[in-house]
C-alpha cells in the first residue's frame, strides 16, 4: 500500500512540478507576446504616420507648385492680353479709319 500512495505522491509533485513550469511558461510567452504586439503595432503606426505625414506634404508641395503655376499663367495670361490691347488698338482704329476713308471716295 505505501508503494502505490508513494507513487501517487511522486506523481501529484510531478504534476504540479509541470503545471507550475507549464505555467510560467505561458506567462513567459503570453509576456513575450504582449512586448511583440506593441512593437509591431508601434511600427505598423510609425510607418503609417510616416507615410501619412509624406503623403500629405507631397500633396501640399504640389498644390503650393499648381497655384504658383496657375497664378504665374493667369497673370503672364493677362499682361499679354493687356499688352495685346494697347498694341491692337490703334490697328484696329487705323484699319477702321482706312476703310472709312476707303468708303467715302
Amino acid at each position: 500500500m505505501k508503494t502505490v500512495t508513494s507513487t501517487i505522491n511522486i506523481l501529484t509533485k510531478f504534476h504540479k512540478d509541470w503545471m507550475k513550469t507549464a505555467t510560467s511558461n505561458i506567462n513567459i510567452l503570453t509576456k513575450f507576446h504582449k512586448d511583440w504586439m506593441k512593437t509591431a503595432t508601434s511600427i505598423v503606426y510609425t510607418r503609417f504616420f510616416y507615410y501619412l505625414t509624406n503623403y500629405i506634404n507631397i500633396l501640399t508641395k504640389f498644390h503650393k507648385d499648381w497655384m504658383k503655376t496657375v497664378t504665374s499663367i493667369v497673370y503672364t495670361n493677362k499682361l499679354l492680353t493687356d499688352a495685346r490691347t494697347h498694341i491692337r488698338m490703334p490697328d484696329i482704329t487705323r484699319s477702321h479709319k482706312l476703310t472709312m476713308s476707303l468708303r467715302d471716295r
